[in-house]
Order: structure tokens, then C-alpha cells, then sequence
């Protein structure tokens, strides 16, 4: 099984969202980023009158006022400050000055200019690099008018808020995804549950149409195949009790029949061929009615029912024995286990010749076993012990195989009353039936 295989619907188209959001997100930011580089390497220093006005103005003030006026000339883009020496991180660029800064020559005649580059940078200016670039003038007392790119720290600031933003809104719409897939699958589930429930109980109720047009869908299609189910197995019920009531009208008159029979041998030779047959009509009718008896759960004494089947069986002259047997009830369909014990006692007694029923209990969980010593069960009828008709002897005789409806019929009683049934091998040889409830391990 694959890991993808082991998530639910909905996890997995989370995830695939959440994972196309996040890329999204982070395609934008990267873009953003690069804008954001580009558009500091694009900066260009303020026009040539506007270098000259402020140095002429900082040369009129006193120093101890010009603070304000640079903290008026500064903006997002461009700073103006004061130094005496070249600023840190740059150093003055010597050779021809270039074209590009040739009128500030002229703007700023008598003054001494020059043009910074930051440390580590070799080569002509090109294209859009002047963010690389800072002016340098002298003023009258002989500091210099440093103009610099900005710090950009608002811009930085924006950027910041933008990329919380971007998170935010990428877990917001993570949460919404989740939400909206969620409720998208859980009619998956509920259709699931009920297909479960339609498994196990032809009684379960339909399921609600309700939610989108898809899951109303589904719901009407699912509830259309039920409907179906439950009528053809009425019609199957139907056939089948028709039949059986003229096989026993048929039987009667055989019985009557034979009872003319003068050979004593002879009549009870057709007493119990007629009782055989009886009989597979009842087991063929019980698996037929088995879906549509309804199963009452109420407190049953367990106990009390094994020793009344003891008693029988051991009247009959057939080895029944009763091991430990736990007091008290616990919450079954009384006719429907009976059935299921019948059924088990008679297979462990027509294959091993005895039966050992054992039975313990705490509070509602419960565990019922009867152990053979017999031949056990082959290889390849193991697995389909359960299935009607199959028979773990190979010859059509009832007196030595039965019928091969007693295990298929205490299984579906079993699971119809809420419990389990398995058949395990018995140390030294032989079948251990186990009946239980549903909650129990495998041993009490």
C-alpha cells in the first residue's frame, strides 16, 4: 500500500492545494523581490539645480540649524547628509566623469564634486546600475553634501507587511480548502457507512438525500439499487416459500403412503428419507428468511439453554459434554443462538462423534466454544466453510455430511445478532467453533 493510498479524499486534495497555494505564494514573492532589487538599482540622482539649491541653502545656515533642513531634503528615495570624510562603504571614482553627470559640472561651477562608488565595484557605469553610484559636494566650511540612495527602510517596512499578508492569506485560504473538501468527502463516507450497515442488515434505513446535486445524486442511485436488492429478495422469499409449502403438502402424502408400507424396514427406511428431506427444506428456508427475520437482543442465559441442548442430545444417546460454564446472561436473540449451538453441536458430533461446550462471560462480552476432536478441516474447504451449500465430506449422504447449510447458517445468524463466529483448528485435530461478541479477543 502506497503512502497516498493510506490518506483520506479529502487529506489528499488538501494537501494538493495547500501545496499549489504555497507555490503560488512563493512564485510571487520571488517576483516581488526582484522587483524590489531592480527598482533600488534603478534609482537616479535628483536633478542638477536641486543638488546646487541645497548646497547653496546649507551654506547660508548656521550649522547648528542645518539638521532640519536635511531631515526636509531627505526622502524614501534619495538621502541627504553631512560628512567630512568619504562615507563608509564608498570610496571616490576617478577617470574622465561621466557623460551622465556632466551637467552637474556646470550646476555646481566652483564647487568640488565628486563621484563616489561603492567599495569592491570595478568598471564603467552601465545601464541602470546609478544605484550603485552617490554625489559628493563640497560646502564653504568644508564639510561635504553626501547624496546617497536611501535606506528604503519604509519600503522595506511595506515589504514585510506584504509578506505577512501573503502567509496570512495562504493558512486562510489552507483552512477554507480544508473546509470545503471536507464537506465535499463526508457524503463519501456517509454513503461508506451505509453500503456498511446494507451489508449487514437489509432492515438499515435508506440514506438522506440532502447536499449537492452530485451527492443527491449518489444518495437517490444507492437508494434506487436498495430498494431493488429488498425487492428481489422478497420475490426470492416468496418463490421459496411457495415452494416449500408444496414439497410439505407432497411430503404429507408420502407419509401417508408409507405408513401402508407392511415391511417394517422398508416404512422406516422411507420415514427417514421423508424426515431428510423435511429437514433441507427447513435449512433452505431458514437461509432464505435469514435476512428478513427481524433479531431481538435481550438478556439470555446461556448457561441454562447448553444444558437444555445437553440433555437432549445426550438422551438421544450422542456425546455432549459441558466444561466451564460462566452463570449469568448476557444480550443475544434467544432463538437465533440456539440455532447457531444446534448447529455447531450436531457438525462437531456428525464428524468427531462428541461435542465439548465451553462458555465465559464478563459484563455484556461474552465467548462460546465447542471442541472436536475430529478430522479437523481440510485445506481447501477451510476457506469456504461458510458458504452454503459446502460440505467438508465429499459425499451427497446426509447421514454423513449433512446438508452444508448449518455452518452458512449459524454465520448469518451470528453477524444479524452482532456477534462473530470463526472455526479454529484443535490442538492434536479437530474444529474449535468460537461464537462471541463483536467487541471480544480472541480469548476471554
Amino acid at each position: 500500500m502506497t503512502a497516498g493510498s493510506r490518506l483520506s479524499l479529502s487529506t489528499r486534495l488538501t494537501l494538493v492545494l495547500v501545496v499549489l497555494v504555497v507555490v503560488a505564494q512563493g512564485v510571487s514573492l520571488v517576483g516581488f523581490t526582484r522587483l524590489r532589487g531592480a527598482e533600488g538599482t534603478s534609482w537616479r540622482l535628483p536633478v542638477p539645480v536641486r543638488i546646487a539649491a541645497a548646497a547653496d541653502a546649507l551654506d547660508r545656515i548656521p550649522q547648528n540649524q542645518r539638521d532640519d533642513i536635511l531631515v526636509a531634503m531627505n526622502g524614501d528615495a534619495t538621502r541627504f547628509y553631512l560628512t567630512r570624510n568619504t562615507p563608509e562603504g564608498y570610496r571616490e571614482r576617478h577617470g574622465v566623469l561621466p557623460v551622465l553627470f556632466a551637467g552637474y559640472g556646470a550646476a555646481l561651477e566652483g564647487r568640488d564634486v565628486q563621484i563616489l562608488v561603492r567599495e569592491g565595484r570595478r568598471g564603467p557605469l552601465r545601464g541602470r546600475e546609478t544605484g550603485r553610484y552617490a554625489f559628493s559636494v563640497a560646502l564653504k566650511d568644508g564639510q561635504r553634501l553626501i547624496v546617497a540612495p536611501s535606506l528604503q527602510q519604509r519600503r522595506r517596512g511595506v515589504a514585510m507587511a506584504g509578506l505577512l499578508l501573503n502567509l496570512a492569506a495562504a493558512l486562510v485560504a489552507a483552512i477554507l480548502v480544508w473546509r470545503t473538501v471536507r464537506q465535499a468527502t463526508r457524503r463519501l463516507e456517509m454513503i461508506a457507512s451505509a453500503s456498511n450497515r446494507f451489508a449487514v442488515d437489509l432492515d438499515a434505513p435508506p440514506m438522506d438525500e440532502t447536499g449537492p446535486i452530485e451527492a443527491r445524486q449518489v444518495a437517490g442511485a444507492f437508494n434506487h439499487m436498495r430498494g431493488e436488492i429488498r425487492r428481489l429478495m422478497a420475490e426470492r422469499m416468496r418463490m421459496l416459500a411457495a415452494v416449500a409449502h408444496d414439497l410439505k403438502t407432497l411430503l404429507t402424502r408420502l407419509r401417508l403412503r408409507v405408513a401402508l408400507i407392511e415391511d417394517n424396514d422398508q416404512r422406516a427406511r422411507g420415514d427417514r428419507d421423508i424426515a431428510l428431506a423435511a429437514a433441507l427444506i427447513e435449512d433452505v428456508l431458514m437461509v432464505a428468511r435469514g435476512e428478513e427475520t427481524p433479531v431481538v437482543l435481550k438478556p439470555v442465559d446461556i448457561g441454562a439453554i447448553l444444558k437444555d441442548i445437553a440433555r437432549e442430545r445426550t438422551s438421544l444417546g450422542q456425546s455432549v459434554q459441558l466444561g466451564h460454564i460462566d452463570a449469568g446472561t448476557v444480550p443475544a436473540d434467544a432463538a437465533s443462538l440456539r440455532r447457531i449451538i444446534e448447529n455447531l453441536i450436531e457438525n462437531a458430533v456428525i464428524y468427531a462423534g462428541e461435542a465439548e461446550v465451553y462458555f465465559a462471560r464478563d459484563d455484556d462480552d461474552w465467548l462460546l466454544t465447542i471442541v472436536d476432536h475430529g478430522p479437523g478441516l481440510s485445506a481447501d474447504f477451510a476457506p469456504r466453510a461458510f458458504e452454503p451449500f459446502a460440505r467438508g465430506e465429499a459425499s451427497r449422504s446426509r447421514d454423513t455430511g449433512g446438508s452444508g447449510l448449518g455452518l452458512s447458517i449459524a454465520w448469518s445468524l451470528a453477524q444479524r445478532m452482532g456477534a462473530s463466529l470463526r472455526l479454529d483448528p484443535t490442538p492434536g485435530g479437530g474444529v474449535t467453533a468460537c461464537v462471541a461478541s463483536r467487541s471480544l479477543p480472541d480469548k476471554l
